[in-house]
Parts: structure tokens; C-alpha cells; sequence
């Protein structure tokens, strides 16, 4: 491919990002509800990056510090494009919030004490936990066909984790990056036997 037709493929690529993330963003109303939408725009529509891809975007967003929608993006729009399909993520996912706050700080007194505004939220919120919700099994199923019975034993104790503890997930984070990093020592180990 001439270097022309590369540049175009590149700039519609970025085009692609900026603008998904930009509707994502304006109608999904919290990072993992994107991650579901994402998934079904970034892989199964535009086949910009594989499902392992958004996977291990998704588990870098989510233990990176930040909003995990903005973390993915931003991750997303690398893997796909580089440094400028990262920027177009950014852009396309801050800028529908931004100027939703923009309007509540300035019509507050008239949204807040507004009934439909309270249905209207409380419908958004059944959405929200029907994509979280999603997005969650997608992943669980995912993990399940790998038939790694040591990624199963981490799943079940990262929820007993969160479930029964009242401790960080910065915690959980580390404790499952050492039991990975042992396994891995374990199994190279093994192998240098061999």
C-alpha cells in the first residue's frame, strides 16, 4: 500500500475512534456500560481490534488509576491507531460529559428538583446494570472457554474478595499480579527442568 492510501486508512481509523467513542460516550451512561458498547462497535462492527484485544484493554483500564471509560478509550485508540487514535478516543470521550455538566451546573436548581428528571435516571440506572451486567458475562464466559483452571481459581477469589473483604482493590490487583507472576516462575521453571 503507497504511502497516500496508508495515511487515508490511518485517518479513517482515527475518524472511526473519535467518533464511536464520542456517541458511546453521549449514550452510555458509565465506564463498564462503554466497555459493552465498545465491544460491540471497536470488534463485531468495525473489526478494529480483536476480543482478546478489548480484553486486555479492558483489564488495563480497570487497574490503571482513572475513569475505566476513559482508561479504555484511550487504550483502545492506541492499539488501533497509535498516538493520534489514543487522542481521538480521548477527545470523542470527554467531550459528551463535559458539556452535559456544562448544562446541569447551569440549569441545576431546575433539573434537580424535576420529577421526570428522577425517572428519567432511574430508567438510565436499569440500562446501566443490563450493560455492566453483559459486559461482566462476556468476559466470565471468555475466561471459561481458556479451561485454565488456575485463571477459574482467580476469578472465584477475586469475587470472594470483593464480596466478603472490606479492603482495596489496589490490593486485589497486586495479589493477583504475584500469583500470576508465581505461576509464570513456576512454569518457566519447569520448563529449564525439562
Amino acid at each position: 500500500m503507497d504511502e497516500k492510501k496508508r495515511g487515508r486508512a490511518d485517518l479513517r481509523k482515527i475518524w472511526l475512534i473519535f467518533i464511536n467513542t464520542l456517541m458511546i460516550s453521549s449514550t452510555a451512561n458509565s465506564g463498564y456500560a462503554m466497555i459493552g458498547v465498545m465491544e460491540r462497535v471497536f470488534v463485531k462492527k468495525h473489526e478494529l481490534l480483536s476480543k482478546e484485544d478489548l480484553s486486555d484493554c479492558t483489564a488495563m483500564a480497570a487497574s490503571s488509576p482513572g475513569p475505566i471509560g476513559i482508561n479504555a478509550s484511550c487504550l483502545i485508540g492506541y492499539r488501533v491507531a497509535g498516538f493520534l487514535g489514543s487522542l481521538a478516543a480521548i477527545l470523542g470521550v470527554i467531550i459528551p460529559p463535559v458539556c452535559f455538566m456544562l448544562l446541569v451546573t447551569v440549569f441545576y436548581d431546575a433539573i434537580v428538583s424535576n420529577e421526570y428528571v428522577a425517572v428519567f435516571m432511574k430508567g438510565m440506572q436499569a440500562g446501566a446494570v443490563a450493560l455492566v451486567l453483559n459486559f461482566a458475562i462476556g468476559l466470565f464466559t471468555g475466561i471459561m472457554k481458556k479451561k485454565q483452571v488456575f485463571l477459574w481459581i482467580l476469578v472465584v477469589g477475586a469475587f470472594l474478595y470483593i464480596w466478603f473483604l472490606d479492603l482495596s482493590v489496589f490490593w486485589l490487583a497486586l495479589i493477583l499480579a504475584a500469583a500470576a507472576l508465581i505461576k509464570d516462575a513456576v512454569l518457566v521453571g519447569k520448563e529449564v527442568e525439562k
